[in-house]
């Protein structure tokens, strides 16, 4: 491992700043950004999912972004193999390739493989679906974290895609999905450096609220009816997700203004709180407090990435 080159990962709840440090570490060091979200891999989802600026998408290359329509399916298991490929194509032009996101599905799938596309019963997942669409999502998820309660701990109960997927692999397997992930097992061909983002909670969720106004003052409502108005269904996994389900549910008159924008820092929270739950759990991460210097981050994070090569 040691004589295998390195690849940065810098991870974190959402908030705590991975995009511009991401940003101005790969500037410094000749790298290339592979962006671990995944909602910003879709087009014309901008606002919505906090899409860093052209500004800054052309400073770095940056790769993985505005790769998909809305409807168009992909899943973390695809994610990883197409990462590591790209990983792979990065390194053999002796560039740094920095892995950053907060997705940590994604995360895992590239560091340790999925079996995603092994393992399928079309007439199990119809049927969930289905259960799903008439029943909701609560006695769905409620099963899954009978059947798997580990993996249902690192999902939204929101999260239609993964909850249904779950209870597939476990009905079709009688193992649930988590078992599964602990017998894959690839070989990776990069010496992975993983860095984590820290920001106190209080500042956390103080810089989610504000982001969340920006987002609706930036237009999100106006985004959210420009998806439909080109034909995009709001019941489309890429929507699953907080900021677009509650503008659904605010233009069809099921909330307030005042309780989507509320709903959205409520949720964006859940998910930074829940990012923090899967990333401290996974090995090998050297934690960052993140505070108002970002230039000190940026130091140490080179000097994490550059350890040890003079050796």
């Amino acid at each position: 491992m040691d004589n295998l080159k390195k690849v940065a990962f810098i991870v974190g709840p959402t908030g705590a700043g991975k995009t511009i440090i991401g940003l101005h570490a790969a500037e410094k060091m000749n790298g290339e950004i592979i962006s671990a979200d995944s909602r910003q891999m879709y087009r014309g989802m901008d606002i919505g999912t906090d899409k860093p600026p052209r500004e800054i998408l052309e400073r770095v290359p940056h790769h993985f972004i505005n790769i998909l329509e809305p409807d168009e399916y992909y899943n973390s298991g695809l994610f990883g193999k197409d990462v590591r490929k790209k990983i792979d194509e990065i390194l053999s032009r002796n560039k740094l390739p920095f892995v950053v996101g907060g997705s940590g599905l994604y995360i895992k799938s590239i560091l340790d493989g999925f079996f995603d596309e092994k393992i399928k019963d079309m007439q199990t997942k119809k049927k969930l679906q289905e259960r799903a669409r008439k029943e909701g999502n609560d006695l769905l998820y409620k099963e899954l974290q009978e059947a798997d309660p580990e993996f249902a701990a690192r999902i939204s109960v929101n999260d239609t895609q993964r909850i249904v997927r779950g209870l597939e692999v476990f009905l079709v397997t009688g193992k649930p999905l988590t078992h599964h992930w602990k017998e894959a097992h690839i070989s990776l061909h990069f010496q992975p450096v993983l860095i984590g983002l820290h920001k106190d909670k209080a500042q956390l969720y103080n810089i989610i609220n504000k982001r969340v106004e920006r987002m609706l003052a930036k237009g999100l409502i106006d985004e959210a009816k420009t998806l439909l108005r080109k034909g995009y269904s709001p019941d489309i996994n890429a929507f699953q997700t907080y900021g677009y389900r509650e503008v659904f549910n605010y233009l069809n008159g099921a909330m307030t203004y005042d309780e989507m924008a509320e709903q959205i820092k409520k949720r964006t929270r859940n998910f930074a709180k829940r990012q923090m739950t899967w990333f401290r759990k996974m090995q090998n991460i050297t934690w960052i407090d993140v505070g108002d210097d970002i230039d000190e981050v940026i130091k140490i994070i080179i000097k994490i990435i550059t350890k040890d090569e003079k050796k």
